[in-house]
């Protein structure tokens, strides 16, 4: 195991659904993106001008926190490098577990401020933390630049026959699924649970951080008992 665990396909398509999760479920409960911060931009211009100023400052809260968001995330990476913590993205995963579970709950729920400030803070942490899979560049949060990845790497595998274009096209096609996917099973699951549907995410974050524990765990056992020998 190398110490890019975070680059790994199958953590980048969970959280590629998770992130079309994360955006369903913020617009259909609070009428907000959790990472979409240009549809929010453009919807708090037309709602200020509609005079809608409650709806206005949800969204520029959230705009706002995602770019806090982005700031700390920079500052993370580069404090934990210098460290040679290479490591430390498994408490980001831990961390959005917590953060997702406490947005469950009725008393926060009920709060669109703030469930919208939470989700678009720890949104632009993933998003930053998690940006490659096997070293190839995707974004788990939003899909107009993964589908440029697909349109554009269709064409050049369509004309020039070659199996690397081929492979970037699969590559940028399995996120958009994958974004797709969670956007569709959070509707669906908000339509049976509400605002509960929202532990799915939760849940996610909570197995991807145990299982990439675990296997973390067993490569510093097994770097140990090389040394040993």
């Amino acid at each position: 195991m190398s110490t890019s665990f975070h680059e790994g396909r199958t953590i980048g398509l969970l959280l590629s659904f998770i992130g079309g999760a994360m955006d369903s479920y913020t617009y259909i409960q609070y009428n907000a993106f959790a990472s979409a911060q240009t549809g929010n931009i453009v919807l708090a211009i037309i709602q200020a001008f509609d005079g809608e100023w409650i709806s206005v400052g949800k969204k520029i809260l959230s705009t706002v926190f995602f770019f806090l968001g982005i700031l700390l995330t920079k500052f993370l990476i580069d404090y934990f490098k210098k460290k040679e913590k290479h490591y430390w993205r498994l408490y980001v995963l831990y961390y959005e577990a917590i953060i997702f579970f406490l947005v469950s709950l009725t008393p926060i729920s009920i709060h669109p401020a703030i469930v919208t400030i939470m989700i678009a803070f720890t949104a632009a942490i993933q998003w930053i933390a998690f940006d490659k899979i096997d070293g190839r560049a995707y974004t788990n949060l939003f899909t107009t630049g993964n589908l440029k990845g697909v349109a554009t790497n269709l064409y050049d595998s369509l004309v020039t026959k070659e199996k690397a274009a081929f492979d970037r096209f699969f590559h940028f096609l399995t996120v958009v699924l994958a974004f797709i996917s969670g956007a569709g099973v959070l509707v669906f699951c908000h339509h049976l649970f509400g605002h509960f549907a929202i532990l799915l995410v939760a849940v996610l974050f909570l197995i991807i951080a145990i299982v990439q524990s675990i296997q973390v765990w067993k490569f510093y056992q097994r770097h140990i008992v090389l040394s040993k020998k």
